[in-house]
């Protein structure tokens, strides 16, 4: 069975089990506010939330039937399927992922104070009702209205990172970092065209890309790589190999990048000239098929020794990783993969659970530790999930300054 069929139907159990835990409150808090009459009320709702658990259904069946074309569904390749299954599905798990949070708060606080909770039962059932269904509602329009909105917008997210000796022709150069084109069907030319145009306006010295230029395959090849190679840096564009990219075939890609005059190295090191001074960056494959050996990443290290401005470029962000490049003086660390979660519970601002954080602590954003400034881009593409929630599409824009004592 293909990995994102299966990836999928395990989704799927921990889903329904989420829809589960909120009928039962749902059904709860309606018959405490209008009593048995609320009956017909519970059964309504019941086919609505069938609606949104039938993709997997759907998915089991189709796979036994006629394999190809269900894997081409899920896969994005089957537009109808999308917006009617597919898309429904993960913004229900969307919708359900946030009322589990306040549902375990509730029940949480029920438990705290159980005496007065079995004291004052009937009042407390009642004011749980009100709130349980004031912020259902509120999630409701909310998270189909975020979710369209992260899945089609492009932050740019700025950083100022001052580095003590550089040199002063290196003071103000501008790098674009981002990552996970992935090109397919979900990610076609106008969506990466947009994107694009978003980096260009920004006019950067450089651009690295963490990789991931396709999903899958060889079919979005072509149009990955020419939109890459439509980026404007003075100084190039740089390109790491990434898990999809190995998967479909790095030959390939090298091949095609190359035709539209992209840098993309495997384990080996480039160096650029500014007006003088070295950049020196490492492009690192470093995914699950292939971690970099430490030896491997000490003569990269070595290599790059006499640079200026020592830069690492990854696509996975192993902490492991992360604290061998530092202590190798490497002072930017670039990477991508955990597409900011792509589906993230919480509240923005506050907190955010991250199915991403149980690979690294570093999930999205910038992570500055002291000597070298880590950079974990968002991406533009999408993995499984045809929709971004409270994890938008995003351009790093990081500028190095001279730092003066």
């Amino acid at each position: 069975m293909p990995w994102i069929i299966s990836t999928h139907l395990t989704f799927g159990i921990g889903i329904a089990l989420f829809y589960l835990y909120f009928f039962f409150h749902l059904r709860s808090s309606l018959k405490a506010l209008a009593g048995e009459s609320a009956t017909k009320y519970v059964k309504l709702t019941i086919p609505i939330l069938i609606y949104f658990n039938l993709f997997p259904l759907i998915t089991i069946a189709g796979y036994m039937i006629n394999p190809s074309f269900i894997t081409n569904a899920v896969a994005g390749y089957v537009r109808v399927f999308d917006h009617f299954f597919v898309a429904p599905y993960w913004v229900g798990f969307a919708f359900v992922g946030q009322m589990l949070l306040f549902m375990l708060v509730l029940d949480g606080m029920k438990l705290i104070v159980l005496p007065v909770y079995l004291k004052n039962k009937t009042q407390w059932l009642r004011t749980k009702s009100y709130v349980f269904l004031g912020v259902a509602f509120f999630l409701i329009v909310y998270v189909p209205s975020k979710a369209y909105f992260d899945t089609n917008t492009v932050r740019v997210i700025g950083k100022e990172y001052s580095i003590p000796g550089l040199p002063e022709e290196l003071d103000g150069v501008r790098i674009a970092h981002i990552a996970d084109l992935q090109a397919d069907p979900r990610t076609r030319e106008k969506k990466l065209n947009r994107y694009i145009r978003k980096i260009n306006k920004l006019e950067p010295h450089m651009v690295v890309h963490s990789g991931d230029l396709v999903t899958s395959g060889k079919q979005f090849i072509e149009m990955g790589s020419k939109a890459l190679g439509s980026v404007n840096a003075k100084y190039g564009v740089y390109a790491c190999v990434g898990d999809h990219d190995h998967w479909a075939g790095s030959d390939s890609i090298r091949t095609a990048l190359a035709k539209h005059g992209v840098i993309y190295r495997d384990n080996k090191n480039e160096f650029v000239d500014v007006n003088g001074a070295t950049v020196g960056i490492s492009l690192v494959t470093d995914i699950y098929s292939r971690r970099i050996s430490d030896e491997q990443l000490d003569s990269l290290a070595l290599d790059l020794a006499q640079a200026d401005l020592k830069v690492i470029v990854p696509h996975q962000v192993q902490e492991r990783l992360v604290n061998r490049a530092r202590e190798l003086d490497y002072q930017l660390f670039l990477a991508g993969h955990t597409h900011g979660g792509q589906v993230a519970f919480g509240v923005p601002g506050l907190f955010l659970l991250q199915g991403s954080r149980t690979e690294t602590p570093y999930v999205t954003g910038f992570f500055d530790l002291g000597s070298m400034l880590v950079s974990v881009n968002n991406g533009l593409g999408l993995t499984l999930a045809p929709i971004r929630f409270q994890a938008p599409a995003e351009v790093s824009l990081i500028t190095v300054r001279r730092s003066y004592p």
